[in-house]
Parts: C-alpha cells; sequence; structure tokens
C-alpha cells in the first residue's frame, strides 16, 4: 500500500518518522522521504504485500545487523513498521540529488538533457570508487548479485560514486532469490536454466567488468556486429550473453567488433588497461577464477591516472605508460612526451598540468586517495616545471648539486632532474625521460 503523508514509522533503534513525500516506486515497493523526530530526513522502502515476506525481513535484518561495508553504500539503517500493517521497508539515507544513474554516462546528458562534461579524471574516480566498494564487500563475505546501471549512482563533476538497492546483497554462500540484470550476469548464470548456478563473489566481478567497460568506452563488452543481427528475443539473450559469448574486442576474433566509438576509446587507452580487460571478458568468460580482481582493477585504474597528460596544443587528455617514449594525441597528431617523470616507489608518474602527488603514492590501495603536491607549469617559461606542497607539512628536499632545505607548506619548488623530495616514508625521484622511453 501508499503510505499517506504523515503516517507514523516506527524505525525500532531508530525511533520515529513520519512520511513526507512519495520518492518513488519499483516492482518491489515504494521509496519514501521520511523524517526522523530529530528532524533527520531519510529514504524509507517499503515492500509491497507480495514481496514482504518472512525471508525477506530476514535477509534485510541480517543485513541491518552486518552493517555497511562502505559508507558508498546505501545501506540499511533499520527495519520499519507501520502500526498493525502487515507489510514493513527499511530506511537507509537519502540520495543527494547531484547523483546521476550511471546510464546518463552513455546518453552523456543529465536529467534535463543538458550535455554532460565528465572528464577522464571523473571517469577513472568512478571506476576506481566502484572497485574499492565491492573490495570491501566482498571482504564481508558478501556478494551483491545485482550489478547494473540502475543500481549505480555518480557525480558528473567528481566521479563520486553512490550503491544503491542493497536490499539485493546476501551472503557469498550460493543461496538467494536474486540471479541478477540481463546484459550484466555472467554467462555460467544466463545458460543455466536449471537455477541452480547462483550469484557469488566471481558473478559479481564479471558484472562489475561490465560496468567498467561501459564506463571508459562507452558500450558493452559482449555488443558489435554479430549481436545486432537477429532479433533480440530470448535465444539471441542466451546464446550472446549466455552460451557463447564473444568479447567485442577479442584479440584473435574480429567478428563481433563494436561501434566506431566504442574502437575509438579503445585505442586511447594504454595496452596494460586493455590487457585486463582480455583477461576479464576472453580468460575469464568460462574460466570464473580468472576473472579480474577488484584490487587489480584499482591498481591498473591507479597506473591510468599516473599517465594522463594533456597534449599541448589542444588540451586533450592522452594516457602515456613507462616504455614508451611518446604517444600520439588522438584528437590532433601531435607527440605528447612527459618533460619529466616522478618516481615514487614503485609508480611512476608523468608529469603534466593535471599531475598530482596523492595519498595513495605513499601507501597503495587508499580509499579516496587525496592530492598532498600538485604540478605547476610556469606561467612564462613553459618548459618549466614546479611541484607544489599541497599538504600540511614540509617535505626535506635534495637538489642534485648538494642543495638541502625545506619545502614549507603551500610554497613551490622547480623539478629538476636527480632532485629527491621526501613526502612522509616515500622519496619523489625527479627524473627526465630517457629517449628510448625507458626512463
Amino acid at each position: 500500500m501508499v503510505l499517506a503523508e504523515g503516517v507514523e514509522v516506527d524505525l525500532g533503534p531508530l525511533g520515529r518518522a513520519r512520511v513526507t513525500s512519495l520518492l518513488g516506486q519499483g516492482g518491489q515497493g515504494y521509496v519514501f522521504e521520511v523524517r526522523r523526530d530529530s528532524g533527520e530526513p531519510l529514504a524509507l522502502k517499503w515492500y509491497k504485500p507480495e514481496s514482504a515476506t518472512a525471508q525477506q525481513y530476514d535477509e534485510m535484518q541480517q543485513l541491518v545487523e552486518i552493517g555497511s561495508p562502505h559508507q558508498r553504500f546505501l545501506w540499511p539503517l533499520s527495519m520499519a513498521r507501520v502500526g498493525t500493517e502487515p507489510s514493513f521497508g527499511y530506511v537507509m539515507h537519502l540520495r543527494h540529488p547531484r547523483y546521476l544513474e550511471l546510464s546518463y554516462l552513455l546518453l552523456n546528458a543529465d536529467r534535463d538533457g543538458k550535455p554532460l562534461d565528465v572528464s577522464f579524471a571523473s571517469i577513472i574516480e568512478l571506476c576506481r570508487q566502484l572497485s574499492y566498494s565491492f573490495l570491501r564487500l566482498h571482504a564481508r563475505g558478501l556478494c551483491y548479485r545485482d550489478i547494473s546501471f540502475g543500481n549505480v549512482f555518480f557525480d558528473p563533476g567528481n566521479g563520486d560514486v553512490l550503491i544503491c538497492d542493497n536490499d539485493n546483497v546476501g551472503i557469498d554462500n550460493g543461496t538467494g532469490r536474486v540471479l541478477g540484470t540481463p546484459y550484466f550476469m555472467a554467462p555460467e548464470v544466463v545458460r543455466d536454466t536449471t537455477y541452480r548456478t547462483l550469484p557469488n563473489t566471481d558473478t559479481d566481478r564479471h558484472s562489475l567488468a561490465v560496468l567498467l567497460f561501459y564506463s571508459l568506452f562507452l558500450g558493452h563488452p559482449l555488443e558489435g556486429a554479430r549481436t545486432d543481427a537477429g532479433m533480440r528475443d530470448a535465444h539471441w539473450l542466451m546464446t550472446h550473453f549466455g552460451t557463447d559469448p564473444l568479447f567485442c574486442m577479442h584479440p584473435t576474433r574480429a567478428e563481433n567488433r563494436p561501434a566506431q566509438i566504442v574502437q575509438q576509446y579503445w585505442n586511447i587507452y594504454p595496452q596494460f588497461l586493455r590487457d585486463l580487460f582480455v583477461q576479464a571478458f576472453v580468460d575469464g568468460m568460462d574460466n570464473p577464477g580468472a576473472r579480474v580482481t577488484e584490487g587489480q582493477w584499482i591498481k591498473a585504474l591507479d597506473r591510468l591516472r599516473d599517465g594522463m597528460l594533456a597534449c599541448p596544443t589542444c588540451g586533450t587528455t592522452n594516457f602515456w605508460s613507462p616504455g614508451e617514449d611518446s604517444v600520439t594525441c588522438w584528437q590532433d597528431g601531435t607527440q605528447v612526451r612527459p618533460p619529466y617523470l616522478l618516481h615514487v616507489g614503485r609508480r611512476t608518474v608523468a608529469v603534466g598540468p593535471q599531475t598530482t602527488i596523492r595519498s595513495d603514492h605513499l601507501t597503495s590501495g587508499v580509499d579516496h586517495p587525496h592530492v598532498l603536491g600538485q604540478v605547476r607549469q610556469h606561467p612564462d617559461a613553459r618548459e618549466r616545471w614546479g611541484l607544489h606542497n599541497a599538504s600540511d607539512f614540509s617535505w626535506p628536499v635534495a637538489y642534485p648539486g648538494g642543495q638541502n632545505f625545506l619545502l614549507e607548506p603551500d610554497r613551490t619548488i622547480e623539478l629538476v632532474a636527480g632532485a629527491r623530495i621526501q613526502i612522509r616514508n616515500a622519496t619523489v625521484q625527479v627524473r627526465r625521460p630517457a629517449p628510448d622511453g625507458q626512463g
């Protein structure tokens, strides 16, 4: 039933709240805004009678007790009851309106139809946050079971992620009623007509890889010339996503090549990233244990961000990687080469206008890294570059000529080949790239 405005809702340990408005509805139930006595607004998912089963209640109560694996999940906070109503629901934090459904990224427009301007940096951050969030979920022994467009929201300005519909989440023990969403389900789930193959961490990893591919290449990894043929019926779905799926950028089979835009983006990104998607959708297609882990994605995305370079003539973002002398700008053909490289542990960071030194350079696998240092180009002498201390502590600096000093917060030093900069427990070494790109 639709709850009327003003109806009192019992939130158990969270006290009481009143319904203020209906936000939307789906197959399982309605979502209302409610306001606690303290004034705090929350979202209430209220199940329709046919979905309000005892099993659903027990599963939701279990998620409440387990607690959220990460703040990016709009997790059930408490169960909700209304008087003697047989149905029930749960409350979660409200989603801020700045977050859009991930499908808007493909449309390249916001809710009002205005063009979106999502930077490469925001897309990398979006993918990194997705990978890290599911890493935390899986580390709790949970699986999401229904990773898809409709359940992921993002902020186009910075790539921040929110993951909704967490009543799909279950214990990773091979049980559950949710199989997933077509196009995102792992092939072993799609092709099992007995419905005995149930979602788990491995099937989540396939769905995550589909989402990452969509976000980076703006298309589905299994759709192309081959899937364009025929009616999009149950047989088509079973063939192309279950029994005989074919990666659109398969290294040796070209019969399912995708739309031109997908191929263009495929060529923009470096080989190490493309290799991971081949692992995900060729090796991992029939061998779930070979799928790319969340940790592998995080490392690759960090490496991708380390190689971001702006074309000096048109400003377009390109991706350099160690071993390359230069990259050819995909927009205007200019040869783009980093003037300096910053070596931090095993990481190599290309110097350019977008370059930062972040907390994940000091400690790998950090969630939501923050900026410690920013590269700056001299406004008059474009060949000169500096590193600005954006942290709140000083950095010992050693120049190759023997000069040593402390770089205070909010001050900038010029980058010189051979300089060594100590940031906490990490040493940043400044080098020129070698002529053959091996530097």
